[in-house]
């Protein structure tokens, strides 16, 4: 995967194939299938290269079909649906050679004023500097070698509360943001909000249960993701991802997450995912 912003901000450079279509470029990796996040986040960027540049994407609600292949590239059909006064729609399906593997449909919206107000952000965390990286937490866990401990080098995760079960829920804290500067451009850092969200979300499913999320007694992949974005942020500077698991049944895990920056609420996401146990 990307190893430092400079190749995550390339994986969004887009070939341009057609009146409303592209093509997405792939990270080395040493994953059998692609991270969700990336499809995601390209998928965003494809809708948004067709809406005007002063609309900026509210929300969006997508599914992920099959695994992605590490080894094709990505095509992006753009359906646009709707350009209104101050909303556009649209919906994308992305394939691989011709499979459907992933389909979104976006909302972008022209700002504009109204009513304001926000969650408080969870103060019951300690400063990032002073949590460890995730990065450290598996290589204690799993070791040093296995293939998930560098995928997400371009990003600085760290825990900033211990997995807890609550009232019968799982939850998690982290702080997260990139390694190095990003350029001022929202719409490039709406896509890497987009690509970190699917991180750690799902696995939050899994902490009120006796089982490893990354065991291979467990088949865990991402259904569904839908993602909410309040404000403008900055994603090289520190958000605070909270996530919580309501429920987990008939082989589903669904968690959603809070992301805070800055003393505000700047994106809400929900996710479920496959959870399957393996015997």
């Amino acid at each position: 995967m990307p190893k430092d912003v400079a190749e995550l901000i390339a994986l969004f450079d887009l070939e341009k194939t057609g009146e409303a279509q592209f093509r997405g470029p792939h990270p080395n990796t040493q994953m059998q299938r692609l991270f969700g996040g990336q499809v995601l986040a390209q998928t965003l960027v494809a809708a948004a290269r067709t809406v005007a540049p002063d609309r900026l994407i509210h929300s969006l609600s997508a599914y992920f079909l099959r695994p992605g292949a590490t080894d094709a590239p990505m095509d992006f059909d753009v359906e646009i649906v709707r350009d209104g006064n101050t909303f556009s729609n649209r919906r994308v399906v992305t394939s691989q050679d011709g499979r459907v593997i992933f389909q979104m449909t976006a909302s972008f919206q022209e700002p504009e004023d109204g009513l304001d107000h926000t969650a408080t952000t969870p103060t019951d965390v300690s400063d990032p500097e002073a949590c460890p990286q995730l990065r450290e937490v598996l290589e204690r866990r799993f070791g040093a070698n296995v293939a998930f401990v560098s995928e997400w080098d371009a990003l600085d995760v760290r825990l900033a509360a211990r997995p807890d079960k609550a009232d019968a829920g799982g939850t998690m804290k982290a702080w997260v943001r990139t390694k190095q500067p990003m350029p001022d451009d929202q719409l490039l850092h709406a896509a890497v909000l987009a690509y970190l969200s699917d991180i750690t979300l799902l696995s939050v499913a899994t902490v009120p249960h006796e089982v490893e999320f990354l065991s291979p007694t467990m088949q865990a992949a991402s259904i569904d993701h839908v993602m909410w974005f309040h404000r403008p942020v900055r994603v090289d500077e520190w958000l605070l991802y909270d996530m919580t698991s309501p429920s987990a049944s008939h082989a589903r895990g669904f968690a959603v997450g809070r992301l805070f920056q800055g003393g505000a609420a700047v994106a809400s996401c929900a996710q479920e995912g496959l959870l399957r146990q393996i015997c």
